[in-house]
């Protein structure tokens, strides 16, 4: 089985080589039989990549450890759920999925994206073909899934005991949809160029692809953040970490660049803003996979440090780094605006401020998670950068892109004078003054006082926005309130579910801010019959048990938890793995809307004492509960006009008039 892997790896180099080559040609001899011709290969890619999958999947759950992807990733005791995500748990299998993932996007868009312009889409299949080739080749030479190990080994070494959570059979998938996927949107706009197609032909398309990148994206980020509170026993979830970093990055230039297309799609600016962002997301992508996939950063948890794929990988950003360019500069006469911004407040202005904000945390990030090695050539030494550093650089960056997000919804495109504005956000001002005079009252402390502020200003603006769309339209319909409210959502999805995307980052962002203030810790040792009082919990050591479990050895104490609300038994414990010669801890999280009790088990004695870390940590659930609130305002607005998705080539033809919303058409998000 590991020949007929190195053949389906064999192919896809032939087959990606032809695909791309077929391409480029057809839209050079006006060819339509090599053009479908192309698509048949995109097609044929496709299969042998995952034929290739399919086989290493096969390895992996039959554990035919004479294989080194399966040697290094799996064991007979791991689960079977587990031995399928495996597939990502190493650089040969995660260089080979990425591949995958690319390949599938390669047929969607030369079987479902004909509907526009074929040459634009034509020579997007050239250059997704060629990036194909670059990972095939990756995948067969530098880093083969398929590569054998000496002798024949009984057992394998088995997965890494922290991904061995349910949450990391979910969290890289979506990663990696998301990544490749803003693939698309960078070919599509580099294409366009190429070809001089007119904006408003393909902004559209960008969106939508974009959008769905985005979305996956960030879900990733959110649930490597929620691994990361389970599994790494600290208490947190995010620690700026080099690999938490690459993938931040171009979730950050994606959301300037959306907005950077709305700005296009309504007034025609900031053109050389939107196609670098779109540029620069891109190649944010492959400086995120250098950084996972080259060990050049030694401070992360996450990346593979064995991986010698890493000059390729910077190969593949210069040369593209070149070609982006290259066509930026044969076609700037494009990404000249046709008309100048206005002057005054309007919503043009504040989505600039917003582009900006973004691209610098982007710029302040990439810097701060690169200082080591700038570090060690400018000064000799190597410093890595703290969280302080981050969240202090940081922060007021997004505070401000929220402040900016709150006032958007309330202004028109065109120039308002400051008084007008002032008026049509005075009840997003004043509750946003509200709650912050009441965190100030309950913590006294500035940051969180301002924070919370600025995130209820915004969150008041986008209900606001809500509220007069169903009143307007229950008026004018005759209706109740709820019915004309689902009116107005449905006449125009784009712009409420952005609201709801909106909305459920802003719980996130209070979810953040609560988590960071009013938290509460202890650590101690503890004989059985001893207790702890932390905040308004009592917490009593009840005993040390052991056992065994297939592949590992269990530790785990009994803890009695007791509140004025009720009382529950926590077991947090210790993981002992053969092989390793630290434990691996397993978290106790008694989850609640306002605050989770987070129980650490740091050791045990012979004797039955435990050391115990306790911490009460505020609002955290906020953030994991945003989640689908933001995977629903993407859907939302992908699912209605000329914003759909997964419209066919036919339903757009068919679609000749699109209906307007019917109330409040003056401001558009």
């Amino acid at each position: 089985m590991p020949l007929a892997g190195d053949i389906a790896l064999v192919w896809a180099v032939v087959l990606s080589s032809y695909m791309a080559a077929a391409s480029w040609l057809s839209v050079r001899r006006q060819s339509v039989r090599l053009r479908e011709s192309a698509r048949g290969a995109a097609v044929a890619v496709a299969l042998s990549v995952t034929t290739a999958v399919v086989v290493l999947e096969v390895l992996l759950m039959s554990g035919d450890y004479s294989v080194r992807a399966v040697y290094d990733h799996s064991s007979q005791t791991l689960p079977l759920a587990y031995k399928i995500g495996a597939l990502w748990g190493g650089n040969s299998g995660s260089i080979l999925f990425w591949g995958w993932i690319l390949s599938l996007y390669s047929v969607w868009v030369a079987w479902r994206g004909w509907h526009l312009s074929r040459r634009m889409t034509t020579t997007v299949m050239a250059a997704l073909g060629m990036l194909q080739l670059f990972f095939s080749l990756l995948s067969l030479v530098a880093a083969n899934p398929f590569a054998l190990v000496a002798g024949i080994p009984s057992n394998g070494a088995g997965l890494d005991p922290l991904l061995r959570n349910p949450v990391m059979v979910i969290h890289p998938p979506a990663m990696y949809a998301g990544l490749v996927g803003m693939t698309i949107p960078a070919a599509y706009m580099l294409s366009a160029l190429w070809h001089r197609v007119p904006w408003g032909e393909w902004v559209p398309v960008v969106r939508r692809w974009m959008l769905f990148s985005w979305l996956c994206l960030g879900s990733a980020l959110v649930l490597g953040g929620l691994w990361a509170y389970m599994e790494l026993g600290w208490g947190g979830y995010w620690e700026w970490d080099p690999v938490e970093n690459a993938a931040l990055l171009p979730w950050l230039t994606a959301t300037a660049f959306l907005h950077a297309l709305q700005a296009e799609e309504r007034r025609h600016l900031f053109r050389w803003w939107t196609a670098g962002l779109g540029a620069v997301t891109f190649l944010l992508t492959l400086i995120g996979t250098y950084i996972t996939r080259s060990g050049v950063l030694k401070n992360s948890v996450h990346a593979f440090t064995g991986s010698d794929v890493g000059p390729y990988l910077a190969a593949l950003f210069g040369t593209c780094t070149l070609v982006v360019v290259f066509v930026f500069w044969l076609r700037r006469d494009m990404l000249v605006d046709p008309r100048p911004a206005g002057d005054g407040v309007g919503k043009e202005s504040l989505y600039l401020l917003m582009d900006v904000t973004s691209s610098a945390s982007a710029v302040i990030v990439l810097v701060g998670t690169f200082y080591p090695i700038i570090s060690r050539l400018l000064l000799g030494q190597t410093v890595v950068l703290t969280q302080s550093f981050f969240n202090a650089a940081t922060v007021p960056l997004f505070l401000l892109l929220i402040l900016a997000m709150g006032a958007a919804p309330a202004l028109a495109w065109d120039a308002a004078l400051l008084a007008q504005v002032l008026r049509e956000l005075a009840v997003p001002i004043v509750a946003g003054s509200t709650a912050a005079a009441m965190t100030l009252l309950g913590y006294m402390e500035v940051m969180p006082t301002v924070a919370v502020g600025i995130i209820i200003f915004a969150a008041t603006s986008m209900l606001r926005e809500y509220w007069r769309a169903g009143r307007l339209s229950a008026h004018a319909h005759r209706e109740n309130l709820i019915l004309g409210f689902v009116h107005a959502v449905g006449s125009n999805r784009r712009r409420y579910g952005g609201y709801l995307v909106h909305l459920a980052v802003l719980v996130m962002a209070l979810g953040v801010v609560g988590s960071h203030t009013g938290a509460q810790s202890v650590t101690r040792t503890l004989r059985p019959g001893q207790v702890i009082d932390l905040g308004a919990y009592r917490l009593k050591y009840t005993r040390l048990t052991a056992r065994s479990e297939p592949g590992r050895g269990v530790a785990a104490a009994q803890i009695t938890v007791r509140s004025a609300h009720g009382s529950w038994v926590a077991h947090p414990g210790l993981f002992f793995y053969p092989g390793l010669a630290e434990p691996v801890a397993d978290v106790s999280i008694h989850q609640g809307l306002m605050k989770d009790v987070y129980l650490v088990l740091e050791g045990a004695t012979s004797h039955n004492s435990i050391m115990l870390e306790a911490m009460i940590n505020p609002m955290v659930s906020w953030i994991w509960l945003a989640l689908p609130c933001l995977a629903a305002g993407v859907l939302l607005a992908l699912s209605g006009g000329r914003d759909a998705l997964f419209m066919t080539a036919s339903k757009w033809e068919r679609r000749e008039v699109w209906i307007a919303p019917s109330v409040d058409t003056r401001r558009d998000s």
